[in-house]
């Protein structure tokens, strides 16, 4: 285990060393617990979606995915999930994984590219659409944006002012969403109001990531507390609610997402590059609201 910058992360962490629960892939992203013991995870190249179960073992669970990047769990019990080549927000039924589009477009134009979702209690899901997944010639939406959606409207556009938008995550309360811009290297922070919408305003840095080498901030977790877990080159950087960083997770390769797993929440799993890693906190993270039970 080795940390980075450590000012108290090193107090937080209960494993002696980052563990490698699979590798052999070839980009994993959107790492999910269920609460069999088994995680969900996307290979994106391979456009493959993997089961890893209790015992280790790796079974594909889907084919053709459309390059299926970040999921979580839907009010149903369902997953929603972002198709990078696919160009939509999709679910699916964990038993019969057939995707379901829920949005391919907004005001009529194909949507670029949809990257990370974060679901609210309210049952909204607020996805991320940069355009990593199409080609220039094919964009429709000329800017880089940040929606919610849900059933009665579709997707909603909240932000446009991003370089880069990515992962996305509610502090506990809900009351503000936190949404990296892997272009810009940092974190913004923005006030929802009761109904969902964001407060007027173009919001505030929370964080800026400075890693000197190539990778800006690509998934990010909030744990109970209201610390702020953010994927980026060197590792897992970690942060108070007050953006003071407490250290870097260092991982081997640059991290791409994050997730908390097991019953107490305590776990973290981590895709990065051609691996699944996972570690132990003292202290539980903020699983998914919508966490089904067994």
């Amino acid at each position: 285990m080795e940390i980075l910058r450590d000012a108290g992360l090193s107090a937080l962490i209960a494993s002696d060393r980052l563990e490698t629960l699979a590798d052999g892939f070839e980009f994993t992203e959107g790492p999910l617990w269920l609460p069999d013991g088994s995680i969900l995870f996307q290979d994106i190249k391979a456009e493959r979606t993997y089961r890893l179960g209790p015992d280790r073992k790796v079974q594909v669970l889907r084919e053709h995915t459309g390059a299926a990047n970040g999921q979580t769990f839907a009010a149903d019990g369902g997953i929603v999930f972002c198709e990078q080549t696919g160009r939509r927000l999709s679910w699916m039924s964990i038993r019969s994984p057939e995707p379901v589009a829920l949005a391919l477009d907004w005001q009529g134009k194909r949507l670029n590219s949809p990257n990370d979702v974060v679901c609210r209690s309210d049952g909204s899901a607020y996805f991320t659409d940069p355009p990593y997944g199409v080609k220039p010639e094919d964009r429709e939406i000329e800017f880089q944006g940040v929606f919610r959606w849900t059933a009665d409207l579709g997707p909603v556009k909240l932000l446009e002012d991003f370089e880069k938008p990515n992962g996305l995550a509610f502090t506990p309360d809900e009351r503000t969403l936190y949404v990296c811009d892997t272009g810009r290297y940092h974190v913004r922070a923005f006030r929802v109001r009761e109904d969902g919408d964001l407060e007027p305003g173009v919001g505030r840095i929370f964080a800026t990531l400075d890693p000197d080498q190539a990778g800006g901030p690509d998934g990010i977790k909030v744990d109970r507390a209201g610390r702020v877990y953010v994927a980026v080159a060197l590792g897992v950087w970690v942060f108070e609610p007050d953006g003071r960083l407490l250290g870097i997770l260092a991982t081997p390769k640059r991290p791409s997402n994050l997730n908390w797993c097991d019953a107490d929440a305590c776990g973290l799993v981590i895709t990065a590059v051609d691996a699944v890693h996972y570690v132990r906190f003292h202290e539980p993270g903020l699983p998914p609201v919508f966490l089904p039970r067994e």
